[in-house]
């Protein structure tokens, strides 16, 4: 069977990143909302009275002495953080600052309002080392002060300070003697950030039992992530095959499980599972009808890998561009369909203005057919265009092309200047010997 000069190949895996960027973004939405619910609490301390939510801490509540007049101040400094005006109450907090007066509940909730306002400036350290002074302070009640205390585990593994964020995920466990799905989930992803692979996994393992029955879809993911990181590729597919049975509709699992099985080289099972994402209608973005067809080059079916393109181009999902027209070309030639082959590579070379590589392909198979005036044209086109990665041969091409034609100076010419390349030096030799 013949082989393109570039044969299509599989896209690569880039799982960690991506997980990475995903988590991150959730962990930071999650933490908002802590911080917000946080906000809110401590805008009406004074008037509330909570229930104990951690009736098992080793942590005694401290008693949380205040001032009406100074309670005043920061009822109406949360207030203007509320309501957008950081400017006053950060005005409000900072005269409060450091007061002598306070009492280490008072100057929690300072440290906690400093922080949001930092947090809401972009400035992260400023928020984390004020979130921290509150936490140690230990003026704050336990329904604040272990939440506050998660929130900077959060913020730390945000930060990429994943020991930090154990370290602290550790001492809200041992103290709140308190359990909740997602503070596994978090020992996971910080472990998994510090390449404790085995650690990681016991924990989301831990994560996805506590969260019941519907589990994050990240949790799977990074629990995969960890496998094959490992290079156990059966692992990352079995926790794969898991997410698929609880997602059967969210095709990037799909492809991602397709994905880990070519790892195990177990082509026709991926295939298997593309082709029923394809009659299910699931298959509608550019990048899975390139993974799909890439997958059936790549098993050794251009002939179906050249349908899927089609398929793909009219459905609308692939782009009829260059790239995706070079690709069907490919495929037609390593299906010995060369027709098709030189019409595909046609429509690409067209759209491939400053390089002529396609373009030489395409002289390359006319030449083959005898199809010698279409091939000195395709060739000629490929010099004008330039970026040629193998000129000897376009030049043996050229001049074989013009030799047939009857141009025979043309033809010397073209054989002279294939002497030049190392690769091309004996056939232009030959040729001109024979000419």
């Amino acid at each position: 069977m013949k082989r393109p000069a570039l044969t299509a190949s599989l896209l690569a895996v880039a799982l960690s990143s991506l997980l990475h960027s995903a988590w991150v973004d959730a962990q930071a939405r999650r933490s908002d909302r802590d911080r917000q619910r946080a906000q809110q609490d401590n805008a009406q301390t004074t008037t509330e009275t909570a229930e104990n939510p951690y009736p098992n801490a080793t942590r005694a509540d401290p008693e949380t002495k205040s001032s009406p007049r100074t309670m005043k101040q920061l009822q109406g400094a949360f207030d203007a953080l509320n309501e957008g005006d950081n400017e006053a109450a950060a005005e409000t907090f900072a005269k409060l600052d450091g007061n002598d007066r306070l009492s280490p509940y008072e100057q929690g909730l300072v440290d906690q309002g400093l922080a949001q306002i930092a947090y809401e400036n972009d400035d992260i350290a400023e928020a984390l080392r004020r979130w921290q002074k509150a936490i140690a302070d230990n003026g704050l009640p336990n329904k604040d002060h272990f939440p506050l205390l998660y929130q900077v585990a959060q913020m730390q593994l945000s930060e990429e300070r994943y020991d930090e964020a154990l370290a602290t995920l550790d001492r809200w466990q041992n103290e709140s003697k308190s359990s909740r799905p997602d503070a596994h989930a978090l020992r996971g992803n910080a472990l998994y950030r510090l390449e404790r692979y085995d650690d990681a996994i016991v924990a989301l393992d831990q994560a996805i039992a506590a969260a019941g029955d519907n589990p994050d879809a990240a949790l799977y993911e990074l629990k995969m992530a960890s496998y094959y990181e490992k290079e156990d590729f059966a692992g990352a597919a079995a926790a794969l095959e898991a997410l698929v049975q609880k997602r059967p509709n969210e095709v990037k699992h799909q492809i991602n499980l397709a994905q880990m099985y070519i790892e195990l080289e177990q082509n026709d099972r991926a295939l298997g599972i593309l082709e029923k994402a394809k009659a299910a209608g699931q298959l509608t973005e550019a990048e899975h009808w390139r993974q799909y067809y890439q997958l059936l080059s790549y098993a050794d079916k251009p002939a179906q890998a050249a349908a899927a393109i089609n398929e793909g181009i009219q459905s609308g999902a692939l782009p009829a561009d260059r790239n995706t027209l070079k690709a069907l070309g490919d495929n037609f030639y390593m299906a010995e369909q060369l027709d098709q082959a030189i019409d595909a590579y046609g429509k690409a070379a067209a759209l491939s203005t400053d390089d002529g590589n396609i373009d030489q392909q395409r002289g390359h198979l006319l030449a083959e057919q005898n199809r010698y005036p279409e091939a000195r044209e395709a060739l000629t086109a490929a010099f004008s265009k330039g970026k040629l990665t193998d000129e000897g041969t376009a030049y043996l091409l050229l001049g074989e092309a013009e030799s047939e034609v009857g141009n025979d100076a043309a033809a010397r010419a073209a054989f002279t200047k294939a002497l030049g390349y190392e690769r091309s030096k004996s056939n232009a030799e030959a040729w001109l010997k024979n000419l």
